[in-house]
């Protein structure tokens, strides 16, 4: 999202580069026969940065790469949350393991976390040093073996860090969930968090915020409504997300 993009590399509002790049930004929007965005938040920005009004929500497509029965959960005494890409530090998977540290005492209740990246390493020491038993590191795993991964959780975790920039975009991840028919928790703000509540396909706090977050798995525990989550995660999916629907809208779009 252009200019406000540079801000999260330090660039600051104001400054020359970044007023450079608005009136450049702004010239090519307003060239633009119609904007198509990928977020509903960027339809705002588009009014409120530029008094731009013809941009219109396009969300990208997820491919249906994990059929939902295959990636369904047996009935087990266990209660398995699990954060599956990459551990980078705008994911602020931190937010997870110190979530499990106050869920410490509730039984049979366990973190999950699947992926590689830079802050893998500093989440390990953490959990070590909070003891957090109930977090398992899988590493990094071929996509082949994820509908194996999908099947162990009954809900799986979004997290992103607290910035206003990105808390306007909508990590993939989402997407690829609600195509497995999967409950989403989330620690995260702005666009995700409207999926989220609109879907009902699962529960939601404020990023970063840890304690709202183990509060939200203690009410998954107590509820675990994964079967109704989940039906309500593939249903959005299907009318928002898919690959055909998508391309409908484009040649819509095209066709006007």
């Amino acid at each position: 999202l252009w200019p406000d993009s540079l801000t999260v590399g330090g660039i600051k509002k104001g400054s020359f580069i970044y007023r450079y790049y608005h009136r450049l930004s702004k010239k090519i929007y307003a060239a633009a026969d119609k904007i198509l965005v990928t977020s509903k938040e960027f339809k705002k920005y588009f009014v409120e940065e530029f008094g731009i009004t013809n941009a219109e929500y396009l969300p990208q497509y997820a491919e249906n790469l994990f059929d939902m029965h295959c990636c369904r959960k047996e009935p087990d005494s266990n209660v398995d949350l699990m954060f599956a890409g990459n551990v980078g530090a705008a994911q602020s998977v931190e937010t997870i393991i110190r979530a499990a540290s106050l869920t410490k005492d509730v039984p049979n209740l366990y973190w999950h976390i699947v992926g590689d990246g830079s802050e893998l390493e500093n989440c390990k020491q953490l959990a070590k040093s909070l003891d957090t038993q109930n977090v398992i590191f899988h590493g990094r795993q071929p996509l082949s073996k994820m509908p194996m991964y999908y099947a162990m959780a009954d809900a799986m975790l979004v997290t992103l860090y607290k910035n206003d920039v990105i808390s306007k975009t909508l990590p993939g991840k989402v997407q690829t969930y609600m195509a497995a028919g999967k409950p989403i928790i989330g620690s995260i703000d702005g666009e995700t968090e409207e999926i989220i509540r609109e879907s009902e396909c699962g529960l939601c706090s404020p990023a970063e915020d840890a304690v709202a977050l183990a509060h939200n798995a203690i009410v998954f525990c107590n509820e675990k409504d994964d079967v109704l989550f989940g039906q309500k995660s593939y249903n959005y999916y299907a009318n928002t997300f898919s690959t055909e629907r998508f391309f409908n809208d484009v040649i819509r779009h095209l066709s006007e």
